[in-house]
């Protein structure tokens, strides 16, 4: 009776000590998996970066022409009020460029809190003793599965619109020449070379 307790009581030690070995097996390897993700970090980083780096300079582009054209309608070109539009575009420039580096920096630490989360999921899954198969693998294709995710996520509409201020600035500037063009042109129906004018009489004759 007792020898056959103590080969129970050994079996059962050597079966939880090779599920031990297996657990910790799986966590070895989920988290070497996790450990090598540094480099995709790095080139996610870079890739986010120059997305929207070159939208920054994509609207740039854009409200410098746009504010060049205005102020030439309204006949500011070169004057005060050009020097002051042109400091504010190189202000929102400066600040463009610091929300398009912190939202590149947000968005690759929204990939690394979604990779720890998935990691800290696959340790308890091991740990619980659950069958998660080829736990490399299943680490792996969790990585693959975020990067992708996150990639779609990163377009270039997420910056936003950078140039918003100078962007009403030169709505006005238009909506002041096409004011005064109206206003001319409405002079010019009034008070111009007509039919009545032409004729020196009146509708009457």
């Amino acid at each position: 009776m007792c020898g056959g307790g103590g080969n129970a009581a050994a079996a059962a030690q050597q079966t939880e000590n090779q599920r031990q070995a297996q657990i910790s097996s799986s966590v070895n390897s989920i988290d070497s998996a996790f450990a090598n993700r540094q480099p995709q970090y790095d080139q996610y980083l870079d890739a986010t970066r120059k997305l929207y780096q070159t939208e920054l300079g994509r609207q740039q582009g854009v409200a410098s022409r746009n504010l060049k054209f205005a102020l030439a309608r309204n006949g500011q070109t070169g004057g005060s009020v050009a020097v002051d539009q042109g400091d504010e575009l190189g202000r929102e420039m400066a600040q463009g460029t610091i929300n398009a580096e912190q939202k590149a920096q947000g968005a690759l630490s929204q990939l690394q809190n979604q990779d720890n989360a998935e990691r800290l999921q696959l340790i308890s899954l091991a740990q619980s003793g659950a069958d998660i198969g080829n736990a490399n693998q299943q680490a792996t294709e969790a990585l693959r599965a975020n990067l992708g995710s996150a990639m779609a996520g990163s377009t270039a509409n997420t910056l936003g619109d950078v140039f918003g201020e100078l962007s009403k600035d030169t709505q006005n500037y238009q909506n002041a020449a096409m004011l005064r063009k109206g206003v001319n042109s409405a002079n010019q129906n009034i008070y111009g070379t007509g039919s009545v004018q032409a004729t020196g009489k009146g509708p009457f004759g």
